[in-house]
């Protein structure tokens, strides 16, 4: 790999491990908290914005993927990147409300002004003095070498630098008085650990199976709050309630099947879509008929697990994204066989399909939990899918339905 491309992939992952750096502190920050009414966000106001006790917490986050990684300095273009953004931000909050807060993982050396910020009560107003005398130096380096026609130093702070200044003195000290450092944090490698001790309450055996499931739930959380599926907050009584549920797993190992031997009621009418979805690919009645059972029994049993326990709305969610994987394998697969037959041909192929999802598809794709073994979630599942139209049977069901994703 040449020298360009050594320099891209480094600063690729360190992009990524920053984003995710981001959401993990924001788990942690949430599962450290004792009240119940708080909710957090990442990528709003701020890298994580939380809303706890009638508080706003904004928190700018810098990782880094060094083996030493750099201090925070006054002259850190991290520390000036932090405070264009702190100020650009103020119009929008009542800064008596909030405390902005910078997380880095490197350090804060002992004689910077900076060590100021680490403590709340400290008083800033030596800080103010230092930070306004490092701004006035880069702007007048900056104007000096354009005189002298030469290329501007410091373009990573100078939009930082001229936003603290133009802010009065008071301004810039209240701004201050508001923020705090944290010098030294975990880095993104090091949080499911440092999550994993906070959970006193769970049998010491278990904590890092809940530590590590947590996670995972979390990062579907934040992949679907930033794809606009979920709510953009995601709120501690819901991580209060996947604890618990991550925590009842554990202990019971598995999930009940508590429809595999109840019949549907007699008068049950599903949604239309499933039967045109059936007599698209010129399906028999036994097709429907097996069809209407077990995508009530799915139904009921999604119903069931969610009155329960809301936070099983992830788990099953994530499981209907792996059914939805294994059908559009074969899918994309019987589109492309199909291009050139006729509908005759098209519906016999779709109707192999449809009968996959309910001879082979329950031993092929993985049970939603270790220990699960009912087919009829597989069966009943597709069927719900098929109604939403999330997926379909015949080859051209999208078009033909009059929907698609």
């Amino acid at each position: 790999m040449d020298q360009d491309h050594k320099s891209e992939a480094h600063s690729a992952e360190g992009s990524a491990l920053g984003f995710w750096f981001q959401a993990y502190f924001a788990l942690l920050t949430l599962v450290t908290l004792t009240t119940d009414e708080a909710a957090i966000g990442i990528e709003q106001l701020d890298d994580v914005e939380l809303k706890a006790d009638g508080q706003t917490l904004l928190y700018q986050l810098k990782h880094s993927i060094s083996a030493k990684p750099p201090p925070i300095t006054i002259k850190s273009r991290s520390l000036w990147r932090t405070v264009k953004v702190w100020i650009d931000v103020l119009p929008q909050v009542t800064l008596a409300e909030t405390t902005l807060h910078l997380i880095a993982v490197g350090d804060i050396p002992s004689d910077s002004p900076l060590r100021a910020l680490t403590d709340p009560d400290t008083n800033r107003a030596d800080l103010v003095a230092a930070m306004t005398a490092e701004a006035a130096r880069v702007i007048e380096a900056r104007e000096a070498a354009a005189k002298a026609k030469k290329t501007l130093p410091f373009p990573d702070r100078v939009d930082g630098c001229r936003a603290f200044l133009a802010l009065s003195e008071p301004e810039r000290l209240n701004l201050l008085r508001r923020t705090i450092i944290r010098p030294d944090s975990p880095t993104v490698g090091e949080i499911e650990q440092e999550i994993a001790g906070h959970f006193h309450f769970v049998l010491p055996e278990y904590r890092p199976a809940v530590a590590k499931r947590l996670i995972e739930w979390w990062d579907r959380q934040i992949v679907y709050s930033l794809c606009g599926e979920r709510d953009r907050v995601i709120t501690r009584a819901e991580l209060q309630s996947q604890v618990m549920a991550v925590v009842a797993d554990l202990e019971q190992g598995k999930l009940v099947a508590e429809f595999e031997t109840v019949s549907h009621p007699e008068d049950y009418q599903p949604d239309g879509m499933l039967a045109r979805q059936i007599e698209l690919v010129k399906g028999k009645p036994y097709d429907l008929e097996r069809a209407i059972r077990e995508e009530w029994k799915a139904r009921a049993q999604r119903a069931r697990w969610l009155a329960d326990n809301p936070a099983m709305a992830s788990k099953i969610s994530a499981y209907d994204a792996v059914l939805r994987e294994h059908w559009s394998d074969r899918h994309a697969e019987l589109v492309d066989e199909c291009a050139s037959l006729e509908d005759e041909g098209k519906c016999a192929s779709g109707l192999k399909l449809l009968r996959w999802t309910h001879h082979e598809a329950p031993s092929t794709v993985r049970p939603i939990a270790e220990g699960w073994g009912a087919a009829y979630y597989v069966r009943g599942t597709y069927q719900v899918l098929a109604i939403n139209l999330k997926v379909g049977w015949h080859p051209d069901y999208e078009t033909l339905l009059g929907g698609g994703e």
